[in-house]
């Protein structure tokens, strides 16, 4: 039975795959189904297409493949590839060519199995090859194939690398110090790269970078930066174990992993993709991550996350989609397409994407129709591409027909509390809902009705004088905590009718603007609120509803808070300074990790004693990310000087951290020309003392003899020197 659903799924699915999953008619939703294609079960790193009908997908250790569907069938274009050369990290598309970044080096083909490796060239220089391997993503800055720029990491040569003659001759980019992983091409000579020590920005075309991750924790390494097509300036961005976003350039990173239950909650991000730009409803980038716990999306920039399909097929035995640790992703083959993922050591899977279909019928609210009691909205069955996210509007009507129905203002959360103005009438819910790949929120779909509403058993509860009371209501900042007295002791006790009796309690938290509009139900539901960054600029009120037997009371206010404010910001993780102190080099620093909303930077630097003591601000005074070290420098230190700000409508609020001391500022090593010109005159020196050996030889003095031999003895430890510098310079 379970073969033959597979293949009654499959054969569903695959006309879909193959013609690029084109949105269905309304009531024939694609199976939100991951399909296991034939690749096998390879760890598989990349997932890049080179020409929008040529998917080539680069695995960790055996090779490079091709497809021109997502279904497959899936081509080893490996070819002449060494072992090391198999292992790909990013595959790109350029002038009718395609170019391999692989842990052996960069390699161009046309995908027919052979590949050249670029760099290598006997005739050019040693300093100008790219032979060290480790290469992680190539990028184009112009059209054509003339200017290329590749990341390494791993190697022992590690960096950015530029070629302005199709990778013949590599030169070493400046100010970026160790592995990167990604490139990515911004607007004109803008190039942004993520490495272990963070994100860095290039304005001329990848030939200096300067570092730029204020706002993301020194301990994260980057490893994907995409700019968004809507506008240059706003950056999405993952790290090992979170997203990022900036709406600056880059000039300062914001978390975008949600909160509460719409957090992100993987511990580790390998794999980044934007939906494409055509389905981003008001704007919001919508992203999708391949995780340690599988694929999560959102449609509103990060601010609610949730799980894609965990349904797999083709796979039998195998570990659901919501547990894979994937590595790749890109999305292609049609519009809206599919979306590719490759897993660690479960091959490909391809997810067919279509738009949200409505249900025909949704439930009516689930809970009690009377008055006092909370009735929670039924989402309905929706079809298409999950996660969905959902919009409501209760609605109150005089009979059964939706034609009485009208919108209560106000109430768009999933639960809604019955009045008395409800008595005698129905309710009603309308859910709009969206996915990745739905532009804006689908029609509402109205529930069942729920009714008619009834008016309580029993008389009103009704609290004692001065009941119930918020404590602790004072302004605050974020973090605070507000808690409710109902007065439940005996002594004081609600009463029904007049008689005290025992009563239970729902408590109800809301976030208000400080007019007092527009005030938001949150989920909390204790005796007790801890206020968040969200609440910053509003303030809280909260309510009490009382019990006794079967009767509720309407909401009692019990208070309203004091605006609350942000908090001075807490540095979690020092200030950092990046970078050998070489005379004639620029340090870089980044900002270190801190609480609080979005906080803002500037700086100080420093220049101190050797050990780190006796600082005194730079003259001049030095505001920027980045410190030239001058030879005026030289045996000093330094540390840069942080300010955090956090700004609400009160006021500013500020706090410093200082870095640990630098290397020392000491003269740059040789440069790699310079080690090899050494080298070849210390070589012209031993032939010359080997002349004048001979020489000496050929006259029988002895004493010439043994002071021929001692230079020459010297000459060849100079020789010796020479080379054990070259070998030991791992930028060379």
């Amino acid at each position: 039975m379970r073969r033959l659903l597979q293949l009654v799924l499959t054969l569903a699915l695959l006309p879909l795959v193959l013609l690029g999953a084109t949105v269905p008619p309304a009531h024939a939703a694609v199976p939100d189904v991951w399909v296991k294609w034939n690749l096998g079960d390879h760890w598989i790193r990349s997932l890049d297409y080179v020409t929008p009908g040529q998917l080539v997908a680069g695995s960790e250790t055996d090779g490079v493949f091709t497809a021109a569907t997502a279904a497959g069938p899936w081509t080893d274009i490996s070819g002449n590839l060494s072992t090391q050369g198999k292992q790909v990290h990013e595959a790109k598309g350029q002038s009718g060519q395609i170019f391999l970044a692989t842990s052996a080096g960069l390699f161009r083909g046309s995908g027919n199995g052979t590949w050249t490796k670029l760099g290598v060239d006997e005739d050019t220089p040693q300093p100008m090859r790219l032979d060290q391997g480790g290469v992680q993503s190539v990028v184009f800055p112009t059209a054509g194939t003339t200017n290329i720029v590749v990341s390494t990491a791993g190697s022992g040569h590690d960096g950015i690398f530029y070629s302005s003659d199709s990778g013949v001759k590599w030169t070493q980019a400046t100010g970026i110090t160790g592995g990167a992983y990604s490139l990515t091409k911004g607007t004109g000579s803008l190039m942004y790269a993520a490495s272990a020590t963070g994100f860095y920005i290039s304005l001329d075309a990848g030939k200096s970078w300067t570092l730029s991750s204020d706002g993301i924790p020194p301990g994260e390494s980057a490893l994907r930066i995409a700019v968004s097509p809507l506008d240059p300036s706003e950056l999405i961005a993952a790290t090992t174990s979170s997203v990022y976003r900036s709406s600056n350039g880059g000039l300062t990173w914001y978390d975008a992993t949600g909160s509460g239950p719409g957090a992100l909650l993987a511990t580790q991000v390998r794999a980044f993709q934007l939906i494409p730009s055509a389905y981003w409803g008001g704007g919001e980038p919508r992203i999708v991550v391949g995780t340690n716990s599988g694929v999560w999306a959102t449609v509103d920039g990060g601010e609610h996350w949730t799980k894609m399909s965990a349904t797999k097929l083709n796979a039998p035995g195998e570990i659901g989609m919501d547990n894979e640790s994937v590595w790749a992703l890109n999305i292609g083959f049609g519009t809206p397409g599919s979306l590719i993922a490759g897993t660690q050591g479960h091959g490909i899977f391809a997810l067919p994407l279509s738009a949200v279909d409505a249900p025909g019928v949704i439930a009516a609210p689930s809970g009690s129709a009377v008055q006092g009691y909370t009735l929670t909205a039924n989402d309905g069955v929706w079809g298409g591409t999950g996660p969905f996210f959902y919009r409501y509007q209760w609605k109150r009507c005089t009979s059964t027909s939706t034609a009485s129905c009208v919108n209560i203002a106000g109430e768009t959360g999933r639960t809604y509390v019955v009045t008395s103005g409800d008595v005698g009438k129905y309710l009603r819910v309308g859910v709009r809902a969206i996915n990745v790949v739905t532009p804006v929120f689908s029609t509402e779909v109205l529930s069942n009705p729920v009714g008619p509403i009834a008016a309580p058993a029993g008389p009103e509860p009704t609290p004692p004088p001065n009941y119930p009371k918020l404590l602790d209501a004072a302004s605050a900042p974020w973090g605070a905590t507000f808690t409710i007295d109902p007065s439940d002791l005996p002594s004081n006790q609600w009463r029904s009718n007049g008689t005290p009796m025992a009563t239970t309690f729902e408590y109800r938290w809301y976030r208000c603007e400080q007019n007092l509009s527009a005030c938001l139900l949150l989920p909390q539901s204790g005796i007790a609120y801890t206020s968040t960054v969200d609440d910053v600029g509003k303030v809280i009120q909260a309510t009490v509803v009382g019990q006794i037997g079967g009767t509720k009371s309407p909401e009692r206010l019990a208070g309203t808070s004091g605006s609350v404010y942000e908090r001075k910001p807490v540095n979690t993780a020092k200030p950092k300074v990046v970078g050998p102190a070489y005379v004639g080099t620029k340090l870089q620093s980044t900002a270190g990790a801190w609480t609080g909303t979005n906080p803002t930077f500037t700086r100080r630097w420093f220049r101190c004693a050797a050990d780190g003591t006796q600082c005194n601000l730079t003259s001049p005074v030095v505001t920027a990310p980045t410190y030239t070290v001058t030879s005026a420098d030289r045996g000093f230190t330094f540390r840069v000087e942080v300010t955090a700000t956090v700004t609400d409508q009160f006021q500013n609020r500020t706090e410093v951290a200082t870095s640990d001391k630098s290397a020392k500022a000491v003269n740059p090593p040789p440069t790699c020309a310079e080690l090899q010109a050494a080298i070849a005159a210390a070589k012209a020196d031993v032939r010359a003392k080997k002349r004048a050996l001979a020489n000496a030889q050929e006259t029988g003095n002895a004493k010439k003899i043994r002071i021929a031999k001692r230079r020459l003895r010297a000459a060849k430890a100079r020789l010796a020197e020479a080379q054990a510098a070259l070998a030991n310079a791992n930028y060379c």
